[in-house]
């Protein structure tokens, strides 16, 4: 029998939003407890951690729900030539994946057929200026409003999402109150992702998609 001492560990950065590679080897647990991985971008992805060496434990930071998730494994389940699926506890959603490089790599393939292919199988590739842009700022502003964190200054949490070629609106139910977010470009995405919470301030008119629309506010991730 063939034990293997290196794995591969697939995630996906909650900062920058991309799937990040690390190898991992069974050595690295002989003068420490943890080791920790860090994305290219900088952002902390995760931490593995053992005692004994037999017993893992696995901490990963969400891209889904923004939260930490803590997982145990055997040492066998980690070092073998089967892939490990992690996902989020909350959504169930895959968000990384341990084992041979080849079957992760594989497993990614999969997992990413891209946004814009998906858009295109929906049909919206020609209704909206960026489509992989636009999924992913839908995506994030679910995650907040299913988490609690997407509400309106008055006081309520009924917001009607109204989606453009370029923008998304929020306005709520309550007071029509206008927020814009605009979905064009990559940094419109990363400013979106940045947000922990999303609140419609003002009394302001219904949007004409002008860039001088009021921004709500917003409380970014540290």
């Amino acid at each position: 029998m063939v034990l293997s001492t290196q794995t591969v560990v697939a995630l996906r950065c909650p900062v920058c939003g991309r799937m990040d590679f690390h190898a991992l080897s069974l050595f690295a647990f002989a003068g420490e407890d943890i080791h920790k991985i860090h994305c290219a971008c900088g952002a902390a992805l995760a931490s593995v951690g053992s005692k004994d060496r037999k017993q893992f434990w696995l901490q990963v930071h969400c891209v889904m729900c923004e939260t930490q998730h803590l997982f145990w494994y055997k040492r066998r389940e980690l070092w073998s030539d089967q892939l490990l699926e992690i996902c989020c506890e909350e959504t169930m959603v895959e968000i990384g994946f341990v084992g041979p490089l080849k079957k992760v790599k594989a497993a990614v393939l999969r997992q990413n057929k891209s946004l814009q292919e998906l858009a295109d199988d929906l049909g919206y590739v020609d209704h909206f200026e960026n489509p992989e842009i636009m999924c992913g700022v839908l995506e994030k502003m679910h995650n907040l409003a299913e988490t609690g964190y997407l509400s309106c200054a008055c006081g309520s949490s009924q917001i009607n999402v109204e989606i453009f070629s370029d923008r998304v609106e929020l306005r709520c139910e309550a007071c029509d109150n206008v927020a814009v977010f605009y979905a064009e470009s990559d940094h419109d995405l990363q400013m979106v992702k940045r947000l922990k919470e999303i609140q419609i301030q003002g009394c302001s008119p219904r949007s004409n998609g002008s860039r001088g629309t009021r921004r709500p506010r917003s409380k970014k991730s540290r």
